[in-house]
């Protein structure tokens, strides 16, 4: 199947800023400075809408039905979900520092979220990165739905159901998990992805020119947006989605000058994109422990505007996580994708195709 080169080094970056983000945090929380301006957390609205593009275009190239789509992408995701939520399970069962929720770690692991009004995401999951799972797995039922429709209905479909729940939420005041989640307007990032696949599927790129612009105008607003964060959903949407969307937009333009100036360490990134994102709060939980115990955190310095220590933290640990990531996905993930590729051939040995844009 043809890879889209460009689309990968995305989610190379969508999931480094996550990561950054991430670990950018615990040093200077916990040395009482204040967290310098960050837009990796916008990685996540990144990875929305590629999903959106990735799902509309390799569906595209192949008739797939429902059951099958759904089948894939459990297999896909839950595999190495689980195995994260059970190792941050074992970690916080050592820690003994907080209690642990039985039907809050089952309700993770089968993508059902709840509502908690004091994050920023409002929806929770045991293995808290598991929040955005559980808009992916909506989505992907959604999207399963629509596969039932000829091709030329299925993007209307997809539009008008996903419209349709964002204005309902947006009407009213949901404070149940699912009721929240399935009507927020992060839905809007998915649907984004889907009508940029839909134009680059009909070869509907933007010159040059015009794709700098793009490009260049999602990096601005989220640049602006690191000093002025989102205050609500819909504005996130609005500005880390839109942005994102822009970017993609504007990236796909360059495919060919990607292709011919290939990068194996920004393709390989991105492959491990989803062992990145899924590896690195645990790497991020024994880094934290290491550095307190060898006193390193806490002689940051309490009266600084900005800490060369805790800077040096971030980085050293981020560069960690992404070689763990990396690791994770070469040991763990790929070789149980191939054991999963080949099982279903021996299922089905009509045609198994290997997707290499993977999510």
């Amino acid at each position: 199947m043809h890879r889209i080169v460009t689309i990968q080094y995305l989610r190379a970056v969508a999931a480094t800023g996550v990561v950054v983000h991430h670990f950018i945090g615990p040093a200077y929380f916990d040395s009482g400075l204040k967290q310098p301006p960050s837009i990796g957390e916008a990685g996540v609205d990144l990875f929305f809408v590629i999903s959106g593009f990735i799902m509309w275009t390799t569906t595209g190239r192949r008739q797939i039905g429902p059951q099958e789509f759904m089948w894939h992408r459990i297999l896909r995701i839950v595999p190495l979900y689980w195995l994260f939520t059970l190792a941050y399970f074992l970690t916080t069962l050592a820690s003994k520092h907080s209690p642990i929720s039985t039907l809050d770690v089952i309700r993770s692991l089968f993508f059902v979220p709840w509502f908690d009004g004091h994050l920023s995401q409002r929806i929770s999951a045991f293995y808290f990165l598991g929040w955005t799972l559980m808009y992916e797995m909506f989505f992907y039922c959604v999207f399963a739905v629509t596969l039932v429709l000829p091709r030329a209905l299925q993007l209307k479909a997809i539009v008008g159901c996903l419209s349709a729940l964002i204005v309902v939420g947006l009407l009213f005041d949901f404070k149940g998990g699912m009721s929240f989640a399935y009507t927020s307007p992060l839905l809007l990032e998915f649907m984004a992805g889907c009508i940029i696949g839909r134009l680059y599927e009909a070869n509907c790129t933007a010159p040059k020119p015009l794709a700098l612009v793009l490009i260049g105008g999602g990096l601005v607003v989220l640049v602006l947006s690191a000093t002025n964060m989102p205050d609500n959903l819909l504005e996130r949407a609005l500005t880390w989605g839109l942005s994102s969307a822009l970017i993609v937009m504007g990236i796909l333009s360059f495919e060919f000058d990607a292709e011919k100036r290939f990068s194996n360490t920004a393709f390989l990134l991105g492959n491990a994109s989803y062992s990145i994102y899924l590896s690195h709060i645990i790497i991020l939980l024994v880094f934290n422990l290491a550095m307190k115990r060898t006193g390193m955190i806490h002689g940051f310095g309490i009266d600084q505007t900005f800490s060369s220590a805790a800077a040096f933290y971030g980085i050293c640990g981020s560069a960690l996580a992404l070689l763990g990531g990396v690791a994770v996905y070469q040991l763990i993930e790929r070789p149980v994708s191939k054991l999963i590729v080949l099982g279903l051939a021996q299922r089905r040995p009509v045609e198994v195709p290997v997707v290499r844009e993977r999510l």
